[in-house]
């Protein structure tokens, strides 16, 4: 499935302001994605409009887990359960590039192993309620095994653990591919562009948004307005109504990013914090990523910070639960800090307050999402156009949106990765398997456009040997995925930024000189951008120095 074009943005907009729009989707996380996705595929005229890049905010700083629900049985939400497992298998499915197995190990400690008897008996009943397929039904282990399996694991007064798979995804490439699928519906979709009022209520009610690049205005007149703008969702609302009470209450999880050397988990392991919240460390190639924290949070949305006490927190979980690692502040090369929008519910605390999603519609006809998980993002878009029925007075196709692939999600009847990874090595002889399997596991099935984009072997070099990026990866992110800056394509095209960001800020130089060629940026332009990021990057690793002279 081919990408957006290099002029799609700007046809996009002009587009919007022409057509007689059945919806306008405002915000372009998962949320804002899953629902364009499913409205395009049933029939409707859809735009969608973000303020900053695609997946900028909470969809791109995520714990990146596809989770199937144990922690809402523990919640007493065996709804929660059952639909959290069956969009896990759905997005098996359709998105089998995005969907990586991962084992995950709970270790249980104690004095006797009741603990484990308790694990056991609580993940059966999980098997049970979310249908669980025999080959991912979890296996309990022996203390023997468990030292085994992971040798740098607390062995003090542990009895044995738990093993059952998870899936690891790639939020913001998630977030990407749905909005790609979403564009091959029909759907037109523009970053950069920032919805500043709505007009008044009338059956297809203005919408004045500005083009944050050229400055320019435009008005849309949807039937249906949807408010799925994550941690901004109030801002939004206030838009339609000033007066109403805010209905989120935000909180913060951080993450931090080790080399595997400095931590090396084999699976991604279940630890306990202090305060006993769970906590994961997450093995992803040459790095191991530790989160999350869950803490209120009242501060500025666009770029929320690590401070030295969140990281204090995680770092001395990890001491705990990998007694022989030695990780100081400076250990860490990468982090980043993310808001959940969560429906506000007084007098609990952040990890009580429930994740399930909420949907509103107000007496001005704005349909507003809010809560939720990345998981559920599908179901959640299903439910959005159940709401937003009665205010089309149209008749939407039927389709079933679980069995359709998402951009690069079309693998073949296999499904499988590795088959389809060695059949494009076939085709493309001259390229190293090495590359071909990057750019599978990166792209899926739209790894054959990357290698269209490339046009030669030498183009896919990466810039440095520690990074698995090339002028072509860059090229593509430009010309085929909508990226307008640098921080697009060291943020959320790839990932770099956040997992390696010294690694990142060394090649900035070099990736600005790429997308300067395709995007015709000037000089002044080349150092804009390389500045800001060199700025954000160092505000995200700013607070190890800072715990450093704490101590």
């Amino acid at each position: 499935m081919a990408g957006f074009d290099r002029d799609t943005r700007a046809r996009d907009l002009a587009r919007m302001a022409d057509a007689a729009v059945d919806m306008l989707v405002i915000g372009g996380g998962i949320t804002g994605a899953g629902v364009a996705r499913e409205a395009a595929l049933r029939g409707l005229v859809v735009a969608l409009v973000e303020a900053r890049d695609f997946a900028s905010g909470t969809s791109s700083r995520s714990s990146k887990l596809i989770h199937g629900g144990l922690r809402y049985r523990e919640q007493g939400e065996i709804a929660l359960v059952r639909e959290a497992a069956t969009e896990r298998r759905a997005l098996r499915r359709i998105a089998p590039h995005r969907t990586r197995v991962m084992p995950m190990l709970v270790p249980v400690y104690g004095r006797t192993t009741a603990g484990v008897y308790k694990l056991r008996v609580g993940l059966t009943l999980f098997d049970k309620l979310a249908a669980v397929a025999g080959p991912e039904r979890h296996k309990i282990l022996s203390r023997a095994e468990v030292i085994a399996a992971e040798p740098g694991i607390l062995a003090d007064r542990l009895q044995g653990a738990a093993v059952y798979p998870e899936y690891v995804t790639d939020d913001a490439r998630l977030v990407l591919d749905t909005l790609k699928a979403a564009h091959h519906a029909g759907a037109m979709l523009a970053n950069y562009a920032r919805v500043t009022s709505f007009g008044a209520p009338a059956k297809r009610r203005t919408v004045e948004i500005r083009d944050e690049e050229s400055g320019a205005t435009l008005t849309i007149r949807p039937t249906v307005i949807v408010n799925a703008a994550g941690p901004w969702v109030d801002r939004i609302f206030a838009l339609d109504l000033p007066s109403r009470p805010t209905s989120l209450q935000l909180t913060k999880g951080i993450h931090l990013v080790f080399r595997a050397a400095d931590l090396p988990a084999r699976h991604c392991v279940v630890m306990r914090a202090r305060d006993g919240r769970p906590l994961f460390a997450v093995p992803r190639g040459a790095y191991v990523y530790v989160g999350t924290t869950d803490t209120l949070y009242e501060g500025p949305l666009e770029e929320p910070t690590v401070t030295p006490a969140d990281a204090a927190y995680l770092l001395e979980s990890v001491a705990r639960s990998f007694p022989a690692t030695s990780l100081t502040p400076h250990s860490a090369i990468g982090a980043w800090a993310g808001l959940r929008p969560l429906i506000r519910e007084e007098g609990k605390s952040p990890s009580e307050i429930s994740r399930k999603d909420e949907i509103t519609v107000s007496g001005n006809g704005l349909i507003t999402i809010a809560g939720g998980k990345l998981t559920t993002y599908r179901r959640m878009a299903e439910r959005v156009l159940v709401a937003a029925r009665p205010l089309l007075g149209t008749v939407q196709a039927e389709v079933d949106t679980a069995e359709l692939p998402i951009a690069g999600g079309d693998l073949g009847p296999a499904n499988d990765l590795a088959a389809f990874a060695a059949a494009l090595g076939r085709e493309h002889a001259g390229i190293p398997v090495p590359t071909i399997e990057r750019l599978v596991d990166t792209y899926g099935s739209d790894a054959r456009e990357v290698l269209e984009t490339a046009g030669s072997a030498t183009a896919l070099a990466p810039f440095t040997a520690d990074v698995p990026l090339s002028p072509a990866d860059v090229r593509y992110a430009v010309r085929h995925e909508m990226a307008r800056t640098l921080t697009d394509v060291l943020e959320r095209r790839s990932r770099i930024s956040y997992f390696a960001t010294a690694s990142a800020t060394t090649i900035a130089p070099l990736v600005v000189e790429v997308i300067a060629e395709e995007l015709g940026w000037d000089t002044r332009r080349r150092e804009a951008e390389l500045a800001s990021f060199a700025r954000d990057a160092h505000a995200r690793l700013a607070w190890r120095d800072a715990q450093e002279r704490a101590a």
